[in-house]
């Protein structure tokens, strides 16, 4: 078509309909472009999302439902890094690759730990003579032990189907053990025992990871064959007793026993109610030898070494005394590793406390995010199975908030005016109190909130007043408790300790009394019923996104934080629980709240409990005269208006009368298929059932029908999971 001078080409005309789509598409578009050019401008930002990769990468692994061919997840890995270097000069496809290979990298240590770690575990409850080598002793507040052992033999099962670690109870008393000692006893063993119910937490997937194959308890009083052998392993054990002996005879009380946990790590000897009231106070913390306590120990030893070198000009003049007091600190962390038991959460703060004197050795910033990520990187890599514990969570939680706060360009131009860095002037003794408590009031906020969800999630509960309980408390730990129990250690070898650790008592005693107060404020615990995994994984998406970014498109990570407290209380639950072997029983009422056909097994009545949200002891949900259970001796009957009836028989005799009217029949007795046959309930299930498949659940449909939920059925068929 021609066109002559000073004629040109229409512009197309749109419908309005078809403008609104060209109107919204651009928009994405111009959005799209927005985002990609914040991701381009954070390229010092790309490593710290390595970690959170890796953890997807791991948590696709512990989410499957049968175990993946070790070969399979590392071929992957190798095919993807050898596509890394195909696609090298590529930057885009580089960068999917980078990503895809981080979560095979995840993937593959989880699946290659796992095959590391195999060791036999207890098949069935067995009883008989066990003779072993003792690894690790606790005492309990009772005066009962707890007791790791390696078995040498065990009621004749062959070296193949022995486990390689128990743990024992002995509750006789005047028992005395050391670790490295060979003893022999009686005693009935058990397999770890499987979750109270479906989704519930999985200990016999953490006793797989740490090389645990049975758990029960002694008969018989030891009898020691041979004494210590004296090994590295054994030594540090004895010496680890003997600290926390020695603590707790110079302190004395509770306040001994929390010192020697300090110390230690050996918690058992603390008292029931002390620890409540740490918890109610949002002060549990204190009794995890963590990041905090690492930092404390470390940091104290830190200022004290670089302290006495610089009041010696001859040393402070002519050599870098700040990196000879951060290798003294290093050698303090390390041995505080070694007699506090070396705990996951332990070894974590190890490392991280390794890195921050590295930095400082390398004249770098010793508290970065990266230094956080590095730390984290090497924790997944090493023991990939920490992402699914509470303990992981919420100590990398704080330090992600807390590093990414006082990072922020605003907290950090506070900090400058605070110090008088933009003002001049020395700090007087006043405005350096009210900078720390400023901080400490900022620190327990950020900590507070970033570790709430996790503590919510794992425990089901929130410490209300937990701010005020840490704000009371943890300057007595930071400048009272800690550096006196570092003085203590250091003096104990000459016997000079007893000041130190009567000065540490008092601290302890103030601690307490201020948990004491806290936890007894109205509504200071709260319980919190479970949530949807999804709703935890939103929220923790949405804060690493506001606290990894620090451009604008940071603040998109709102929406995924609020997605998920939206959808945290919409977790379907249950109408009919049932425990590991048929043993109890609860079903909801019209209420909304369970009742339960017995208080024992008393674990799982409380787990289910707490799982719920409910402050009721088990007790008064069995005996509550709302409850619509009606039980006698050969079991009991759950009847509601415009509902199904439930049965649940304890024996054959229950079970066939009850199959006249029941609905719903849970049998803690094998049921016969001549039984079932002439029964008119729509579902029974019986002690085999209850034995092939561990906890049940059962939701009542809005159609009657019920859908049933096992505890086998969620685990999959994993090398943890027993076979029946």
């Amino acid at each position: 078509m021609a066109f002559t001078a000073g004629q040109g080409m229409k512009r197309p005309s749109f419908g309005a309909g078809q403008g609104t789509i060209l109107q919204v598409l651009s928009a994405l578009y111009a959005g799209f472009g927005a985002i990609s050019r914040s991701f381009a401008g954070e390229t010092d930002r790309w490593f710290l999302w390595l970690p959170v990769l890796l953890a997807c990468g791991i948590a696709t692994y512990f989410g499957l439902p049968v175990e993946p061919p070790l070969w399979l997840s590392l071929a992957g890995f190798l095919i993807l890094a050898c596509a890394l270097w195909v696609f090298r000069r590529l930057s885009w496809v580089l960068l999917l690759l980078c990503v895809l290979g981080a979560v095979t990298a995840g993937f593959a240590a989880a699946s290659l730990r796992t095959a590391l770690v195999a060791a036999p575990v207890l098949a069935d409850e067995t009883a008989g003579e066990l003779t072993g080598r003792v690894l690790f002793v606790e005492e309990g507040e009772a005066g009962d032990l707890t007791v790791l052992m390696a078995p040498s033999s065990f009621a004749r099962l062959p070296p193949e189907k022995r486990p390689a670690k128990v743990r024992l109870r002995i509750r006789l008393k005047n028992v005395a053990l050391q670790p490295g000692e060979e003893i022999r006893l009686r005693a009935r063993l058990m397999p770890p025992p499987d979750p109270v119910l479906p989704g519930g937490f999985d200990y016999a997937r953490q006793a797989w990871f740490e090389g645990l194959g049975a758990v029960g308890f002694a008969y018989t009083a030891p009898e020691i064959l041979s004494p210590s052998t004296g090994g590295p392993r054994s030594r540090i054990a004895a010496l680890r007793n003997a600290i926390a002996t020695h603590i707790r005879a110079s302190i004395g009380g509770p306040e001994g026993a929390v010192a020697a946990a300090l110390v230690t790590g050996e918690r058992r000897a603390i008292p029931a109610g002390v620890t409540e009231d740490l918890r109610a106070a949002g002060l549990a913390h204190v009794l995890a030898i963590s990041g905090l306590h690492m930092a404390l120990f470390s940091g104290t030893l830190f200022w004290l070494a670089r302290a006495v070198l610089a009041a010696v000009p001859a040393l402070a003049l002519r050599y870098p005394v700040k990196k000879w007091a951060a290798l003294v600190a290093f050698s303090g962390a390390a041995f505080y590793l070694l007699v506090s038991g070396g705990a996951i959460a332990t070894q974590r703060a190890f490392i991280m406390v390794t890195l921050m004197l590295g930095a400082i050795l390398l004249d770098r910033p010793a508290i970065s995010l990266r230094n956080v990520a590095l730390a984290a990187t090497v924790v997944l890599l090493w023991q990939p199975e920490s992402l699914l514990g509470a303990s992981f969570q919420m100590s990398f939680a704080a330090a992600v908030a807390l590093v990414a706060f006082y990072e922020s360009k605003s907290v950090q131009r506070f900090i400058a005016l605070s110090r008088g860095d933009l003002r001049g002037g020395p700090a007087q003794w006043p405005h350096l109190v009210l900078i720390y408590f400023t901080g400490l009031t900022l620190t327990s906020i950020v900590a507070g909130l970033a570790t709430a969800p996790y503590a919510a999630f794992n425990f089901n509960r929130l410490a209300v007043f937990g701010l005020a309980g840490n704000l009371a408390a943890m300057p007595l730990v930071g400048l009272v408790v800690m550096p006196a129990a570092l003085i203590g250690l250091l003096l104990m070898p000459f016997g000079a300790d007893a000041p130190a650790f009567w000065v540490m008592g008092k601290g302890i005693g103030w601690m307490l009394t201020v948990a004491h107060d806290v936890a007894h404020w109205g509504g200071a615990d709260r319980l919190i019923p479970s949530a949807p995994l999804g709703a935890l994984a939103l929220v923790t998406l949405g804060g690493l996104w506001i606290a990894l970014w620090h451009r604008g498109w940071r603040w998109l990570g709102l929406l995924p934080l609020l997605g998920g407290l939206l959808l945290w209380p919409h977790l379907s639950r249950p109408d009919i629980f049932i425990g590991r072997e048929g043993g109890i029983v609860a079903a909801r009422g019209l209420d909304g709240d369970i009742y339960l056909t017995s208080a024992r097994p008393s674990y799982t009545a409380k787990q289910w409990l707490r799982m719920e949200g409910d402050r009721r002891s088990a007790r008064e949900a069995v005996s509550s005269t709302e409850s619509p259970w009606r039980c006698d001796a050969r079991g009991c009957a759950f009847h509601e208006k415009s509902r199904p009836l439930i049965a649940y028989s304890k024996s054959i005799g229950a079970v066939m009368e009850d199959c006249e009217l029941a609905d719903i029949i849970i049998s803690a007795v094998p049921v016969g298929r001549a039984i079932r046959k002439g029964c008119r309930a729509d579902l029974i299930l019986d002690y085999f059932d209850f034995w092939r498949n561990g906890a049940t659940t059962i939701r009542l449909e809005t159609d009657g029908k019920p859908t049933i939920e096992t505890a086998r059925a969620t685990r999959g068929a994993r090398p943890w999971v027993r076979q029946p």
